[in-house]
């Protein structure tokens, strides 16, 4: 995605992250992406339009937007000189346990709906998160680490925090997915649906070779064969379906990928750009900071904060 002219601080926690952006957004647009988590945003200052599986939406102040994982959207599209919003990250395994609870026949419920108007619970949600994040990271920032401590203790303040913010991120999901999604409510539509069979069953295809370890590369003439159209109409079909070329639709698939690898802190970074299919670290590099809008380094950095 192109990089905006925006303010930001982006905080990393047991399942899930969050980003927090303000300032002038200059009118440059998010090119079509996904993630592979949940998203929950909350508009906090400002307009702006977004593209969401090609449906438009406008988002005002106290907006929320709710988006699956793989959604492809855009954002930016057009807005006011100045904007602020907060968008949480939601692991799907965070989801799945949420889910659960509320109902165990669930397993991976999605949201039914893009855009609530004027949300105060799901903004307060996200305002509870973002506070204790920053409490926690300006803590650990001075406070000194305890000698007695035993290696993969923490300090005692820390452990609060991380209490504290595990609820209120259990909270938000709660709530959104009680009141947003499927949950209850099986047969209601996904937001992320694709309707076009052929299309989707390319797609499916598409999100099996990015679960794949060997990283097996594929090509237009197979996944027009598995679509069962030719090679013109699949891509003119696969464009305007998914709102991105499969080649595109790959490459996003990888760098979420290594995303959520680098979220991992096990590896290291080039080792994780060769396991996702890219074929070098410089290539992965810029892939990744269009996509993310920060370098694969400073992701992982952000991630352990």
């Amino acid at each position: 995605m192109a990089r905006l002219d925006l303010r930001r601080s982006f905080f990393g926690g047991p399942g899930f992250t969050m980003f927090h952006a303000w300032g002038s957004n200059a009118s440059v647009p998010m090119d079509p992406h996904f993630h592979d988590e949940y998203v929950i945003s909350v508009q906090i200052v400002g307009d702006e339009q977004i593209t969401v599986s090609g449906k438009t939406e406008h988002l005002s102040a106290g907006d929320s937007a709710l988006l699956n994982p793989y959604q492809v959207h855009t954002g930016n599209d057009r807005g006011t000189p100045n904007l602020e919003y907060i968008s949480l990250y939601v692991d799907r395994q965070v989801v799945q346990r949420v889910a659960a609870e509320i109902d165990p026949g669930v397993e991976a419920p999605e949201f039914t709906v893009t855009k609530i108007r004027d949300q105060q619970v799901v903004a307060a949600g996200l305002f509870e998160i973002l506070d204790l994040v920053r409490q926690q990271a300006a803590t650990a920032r001075v406070a000194p680490v305890p000698t007695e401590l035993a290696v993969g203790d923490k300090p005692s303040d820390e452990t609060s925090y991380d209490l504290s913010i595990e609820c209120a991120l259990h909270r938000v999901v709660h709530h959104t997915f009680e009141h947003y999604s499927n949950l209850r409510h099986p047969m209601w539509r996904s937001t992320n649906r694709i309707a076009h069979r052929r299309i989707a069953r390319a797609v499916d295809f598409i999100r099996t070779l990015d679960r794949d370890e060997n990283t097996r590369e594929t090509n237009l003439d197979e996944l027009a064969k598995i679509a069962g159209l030719s090679k013109y109409h699949f891509l003119r079909q696969f464009s305007q379906v998914v709102g991105m070329t499969p080649g595109a639709y790959l490459r996003t698939l990888r760098v979420c990928r290594a995303a959520e690898k680098l979220r991992a802190h096990t590896m290291p970074i080039v080792d994780i750009a060769m396991s996702v299919g890219f074929a070098d670290h410089p290539s992965f590099s810029r892939a990744f900071a269009r996509q993310m809008g920060m370098t694969p380094s400073e992701y992982q950095r952000a991630a352990a904060n």
